[in-house]
């Protein structure tokens, strides 16, 4: 019998939920008010959070720590605001990914005065120090490339910006379509997270906003068990 790669999943019913009348987050780790002792950061990755936002509202973020930032709109649009570039504006099949020093604040804002908008942000150390806000941007389409994983960082970076240490990529597959992810370094830590369906991955059964920490993994087999399943995989390099 194979031996199965090792690895830690994170179960959608026992992510942390903080909510009001502006917006709703589920956190897969400890994240603002959210603390669990089982679901600390997975080295680099110390937050993963399902947002949405009310039509008009706005939420800060305190960055504590240099930090790589991912956006990845699932419904609608955000317009986010950091010291020092204008206000930019991400839409669903984009990912932007911001470089942000310790102590900056990041202002995210629904664009929309009535509709929710839904987003994933995702967030991991960089390495230190970081001097200045840096955004990078991949667009990409789910219809173009079915059954297969679509790379979308890294992604070239600004002037003066250093190299990302993580790389991500996304698909989504018809049932019984498999594919292997293979990482590019020998010592990355990977994290999988299903955005929609059912997934048989690594022998483990996962369902939609389960995650999955794997390391000392060769490479990741992957099998859709449900329809336009869909699921991101990251790439984390080691400190």
């Amino acid at each position: 019998m194979p031996q199965q790669t090792p690895g830690k999943i994170f179960l959608a019913e026992e992510r942390g939920l903080a909510e009001s009348d502006r917006f709703r987050r589920f956190s897969t780790f400890n994240f603002g008010p959210f603390a669990h002792a089982h679901k600390g950061p997975f080295g680099r990755l110390y937050g993963l959070n399902e947002e949405t936002l009310a039509g008009g509202h706005a939420l800060d973020f305190t960055v504590a720590e240099a930090s790589h930032v991912l956006i990845l709109p699932l419904t609608g649009a955000v317009t986010l605001n950091c010291v020092g570039p204008p206000a930019t504006t991400v839409d669903a099949g984009q990912l932007l990914i911001l470089t942000l020093p310790a102590a900056s604040v990041l202002h995210v804002k629904n664009p929309f005065a009535t509709e929710l908008v839904g987003f994933l942000h995702i967030w991991l150390l960089a390495d230190s120090p970081v001097s200045a806000v840096a955004a990078r941007r991949a667009v990409f389409s789910l219809d173009d490339s079915p059954n297969q994983l679509i790379p979308l960082a890294p992604v070239p970076a600004p002037p003066a910006a250093r190299p990302l240490p993580l790389a991500v990529s996304v698909g989504r597959f018809a049932g019984r379509h498999e594919a292997i992810y293979q990482p590019s370094g020998s010592d990355s830590r990977l994290f999988v997270f299903v955005l929609a369906g059912a997934f048989e991955v690594e022998g483990r059964l996962m369902h939609a906003n389960d995650g999955l920490a794997l390391w000392d993994a060769a490479n990741v087999e992957l099998e859709a068990l449900s329809n336009d399943a869909v699921l991101m995989v990251l790439e984390i390099e080691a400190f």
